[in-house]
């Protein structure tokens, strides 16, 4: 089973949120714009005076979350007329004219975008894929972003939906990473003092100060947040380089004689095969 990340969007309103495509020429960006907008939870996608419709062709690219989308997707055949039930418009163009008014970045905006969601309808304009938007649609707009790139560029039209979707996302969203879980205190313990033999074995601790500077490789090692498993290939390393060596591994406490029966050395030699 695939695991992906998940987060929660918990500072916005995404079903209050709509993508509208103005006279997209081609299904695959419909379909692909469909696609992105389930993966960052805003189900509302809005067409105006598209190009003839090519229903596979959108299927195709929506893959199976973004049908649902498509399902729901609705069609007006004039801007002022599909604008009509939304408190906010955002625009976002590639071309930054004098009359254009451009002052924010998708990253600058999405915060307050995120805030009005709450208790508005926020609608995002995307322009068609070989003239972007006019300036006349851009008048509709309240605020309008524009997404930086190289010089030489050129973003395609789903593709500048997902940027904003994914930065709306982001700012919205509460990440739900888990961490692993390390390995016990114990498992340190015993791993430390098999890297202390190994280290004694091949004459690699200085004799001046030993505990202070095993202390340093203690500090380093805690510094990666190891696992069970991990551990164990540490131990199966340190086993494995002593055996090659010709030397015995021998522990001194109980507690340490008891590990040496552990299965590290077995973990290691059947990942190795």
């Amino acid at each position: 089973m695939q695991v992906r990340p998940i987060s929660e969007p918990v500072k916005a309103k995404l079903e209050n949120i709509a993508v509208i495509l103005v006279n997209p020429m081609y299904s695959e960006n419909i379909g692909a714009t469909a696609r992105a907008c389930a993966n960052f939870g805003v189900p509302n996608l809005i067409l105006v005076n598209p190009e003839p419709l090519e229903e596979e062709k959108m299927k195709a690219m929506a893959t199976k979350s973004g049908i649902p989308v498509l399902e729901k997707m609705k069609i007006f055949n004039d801007l002022s007329t599909a604008l009509k039930p939304f408190n906010y418009v955002v625009g976002t163009t590639a071309r930054l004219g004098k009359h254009r008014l451009v002052y924010h970045t998708p990253k600058e905006l999405v915060p307050y975008i995120c805030e009005l969601s709450i208790n508005n309808k926020i609608a995002i304009l995307f322009g068609n894929e070989r003239f972007g938007l006019s300036n006349k649609e851009l008048s509709y707009c309240d605020s309008v972003i524009t997404i930086p790139t190289t010089e030489n560029a050129s973003l395609n039209v789903s593709q500048a939906v997902i940027i904003t979707l994914y930065e709306i996302f982001q700012s919205a969203s509460i990440p739900k990473i888990p961490k692993p879980q390390f390995a016990t205190r114990k498992e340190l313990d015993i791993m430390y003092a098999i890297i202390e033999k190994t280290l004694q074995s091949i004459d690699y601790i200085p004799h001046d100060n030993k505990i202070l500077w095993f202390t340093n490789i203690k500090r380093l090692l805690s510094r990666l947040e190891l696992t069970s498993r991990e551990v164990k290939i540490i131990q199966g390393f340190c086993r494995q380089l002593l055996w090659a060596l010709g030397k015995k591994l021998t522990l001194s406490s109980p507690k340490e004689q008891l590990s040496q029966n552990d299965t590290s050395e077995e973990t290691y030699q059947k990942e190795k095969a």
